[in-house]
């Protein structure tokens, strides 16, 4: 045993930490020699690192939990964790305690160290989460040891066996290889290491949910539940300063002509054989400075796995983004978008085929009634007021303007064009998706502690446009030739890769598809911009993903949450689980019978071009 001199907590230290536990305050308390114990919650259990020189990478691993104490291996913890122990067993019948030390022999051996027959079903879930790492580390091997000794060589063990059996506590200790760094030169596998502290956040938590479920009374609906619901500061700055970043690129706004209707002129009088020179904003920051900037956000210092994966996303986007923006203009600018928003899949160019092919010309119909942009403002004024009431922190408003093309959203503001004048029977369906999907999952972003909610994670337009095109299906308003359009877009990105000209697209689109020579030159505009953007086959593709997604049984409701893809429902399910996020104010629209109806049929599966209206 070591005779190095012991570090006692100070009583008062430790009656501070047990009034805020008490008080449901998080516990982020410094404790003697650089020790550190972190309580997110009342929770019935706790990870615990004792080091001699403190490991930074290890410790990062210990942190991705809401519970754990990471010390001096002098430090004497019996007192304080018999401390919390009380206070969580007014709540929780049992305890349990998680040691945890690095392995310096047999470096691809984790060791569990707990009699079997005391938790079996903690034990297996340790073994299969460990497991997982095999995919990437196919050596790994897991040893369970049923051994008295569930502490590190050379230090005393936390709590006496034989009491703790009286108190309801079970200690288990954990012997993790340190994957992820080379033993000789301690040099990091950053990626490696990223899955590794992946895994084992997942792995404890499901470990723990198992001896709750087993060895107490309180019930949590899901595994996740036991992640950490309070963000830190370093979190929440990391999510501004990538935030900030975003919103002054103004990508799209820098990517698109603003001289879209006089090349239309030239393009019309020059009978459609002179491609049309487009122009842009000048780009009124410099993109190297913002990779500076981007990349000197410490994201690695963010300590909950599932927040760093979406912040890493993100910072990728955005520095595609910087890229392409110096890139505009030249074929680079496609080939990193291309990176950025793919190309087509396959099923989604069948679709948009199989959409062009059921309705191969434009839809006429007898308008009954026009209305313009006074009288639409009008309606939409009705559902502003509703989401105002919702959402009194929020600026929703909207304007009448000169300067943009029909109807769009800017964050909280719809903006409509004062020359509009419209079909009244889409007045609705528009309404439902501007307002109802794009304002409201602006303004349930807005709710939400990350700024990445509002502002959008990576590739969020393609679910933000299939939920909007869902809310016209729903509200009966989705039009054949609203959905040939979303089927043009993908032909024309298509046709882009496969290096036709704007020419040859505007007649592919023209002579083979049916369009009007003015929605064909729109399309390949929104297409050819900048050098090449193919991120507007994401719209077919985000309502194909979504149908795909209701068919299976998904859930709508947690889609509102904010602006992400489809890709991070099950990340915005574990922040919701772990009440990281609040629950969406949902759409009125899904109260009516007929929605409720249309969105049972689409559950039930139908074809795409059974949709329309």
């Amino acid at each position: 045993m070591k005779t190095t001199s012991v570090q006692h907590i100070e009583p008062d230290v430790i009656s501070h930490i047990c009034d805020k536990i008490s008080n449901g305050h998080v516990v982020n308390e410094k404790l003697p020699k650089n020790g550190i114990l972190h309580i997110d919650k009342t929770l019935p259990f706790i990870c615990v690192y004792r080091f001699k020189e403190p490991d930074v990478y290890f410790s990062r691993v210990i942190k991705t939990q809401a519970s754990y104490v990471i010390v001096d291996e002098t430090t004497d913890l019996s007192h304080l964790l018999e401390a919390i122990r009380l206070i969580m067993s007014q709540k929780f019948e049992s305890f349990l305690i998680l040691e945890c030390w690095p392995k310096v022999e047999e470096a691809n051996e984790f060791e569990v160290f707990c009699p079997a027959e005391k938790a079996p079903e903690t034990v297996n879930a340790l073994k299969e989460g460990f497991s997982k790492l095999r995919n990437s580390y196919p050596d790994v091997k897991i040893k369970v040891s049923n051994s008295f000794s569930r502490h590190p060589q050379g230090l005393s063990p936390l709590l006496n066996v034989e009491d703790s059996k009286k108190t309801g506590t079970l200690v288990i200790g954990i012997a993790l290889p340190a994957l992820y760094k080379n033993s000789e030169t301690n040099e990091l596998y950053a990626l490696f290491f990223r899955e590794f502290y992946s895994v084992f956040s997942e792995t404890i938590k499901r470990a723990v949910y198992e001896f709750i479920r087993v060895q107490t009374t309180d019930v949590f609906d899901n595994y996740l539940m036991l992640g950490k619901t309070h963000i830190d500061q370093v979190t929440l700055q990391v999510d501004r300063d990538l935030a900030e970043i975003s919103a002054g690129m103004s990508f799209l706004l820098r990517t698109t002509p603003v001289n879209s209707n006089e090349a239309w002129d030239s393009f019309l009088n020059s009978n459609y054989e002179i491609a049309p020179s487009f122009k842009y904003r000048l780009i009124a920051l410099d993109p190297e400075q913002e990779k500076q900037k981007l990349y000197a956000i410490p994201i690695d210092e963010v300590n909950d796995p599932t927040l760093a994966f979406i912040f890493r996303g993100k910072r990728m986007e955005i520095g595609k983004q910087l890229t392409m923006l110096e890139e505009r203009g030249t074929d680079n600018f496609r080939y990193v978008g291309e990176s950025l928003y793919g190309v087509n899949k396959k099923h989604v160019l069948q679709t948009a085929k199989h959409i062009l092919t059921t309705f191969p010309r434009q839809e006429t119909t007898e308008v009954k009634q026009r209305i313009n942009c006074y009288e639409f403002a009008k309606q939409a004024q009705i559902e502003l007021d509703h989401y105002t009431k919702k959402f009194p922190e929020s600026d929703l408003s909207l304007e009448i303007r000169n300067d943009v093309a029909g109807i769009m959203v800017s964050k909280s503001k719809l903006l409509i064009n004062n020359n509009l004048n419209m079909d009244a029977s889409r007045c609705d369906a528009l309404i439902q998706h501007e307002v109802s999907t794009h304002i409201l999952t602006y303004c349930n972003g807005q709710r939400q502690p990350l700024r990445q909610m509002c502002e959008g994670f990576e590739g969020y337009d393609q679910l933000q446009e299939g939920l909007a095109v869902l809310a016209e299906y729903l509200v009966g308003g989705l039009t054949v030739n609203r959905l040939r359009l979303l089927a043009g877009r993908v032909i024309a990105v298509e046709s882009l890769v496969n290096r036709a000209s704007f020419i040859e697209t505007f007649n592919l689109l023209s002579h083979n598809y049916g369009f009007s020579d003015r929605n064909a030159y729109y399309i390949s505009m929104r297409v050819y911009r900048g050098g090449g953007l193919t991120k507007d086959a994401v719209y077919l593709a985000g309502l194909i993903d979504l149908k795909i997604y209701l068919e299976d049984g998904g859930q709508l409701e947690p889609l509102y949450t904010g602006k992400f893809n489809i890709t991070h429902i099950n990340l915005i399910e574990e922040l919701l689980y772990r009440n990281v996020l609040v629950a969406p104010i949902l759409p009125r629209f899904l109260e009516r019978a007929s929605v409720k109806k249309r969105l049972k049929t689409l559950r039930k599966g139908m074809n795409i071009t059974e949709m329309v209206n």
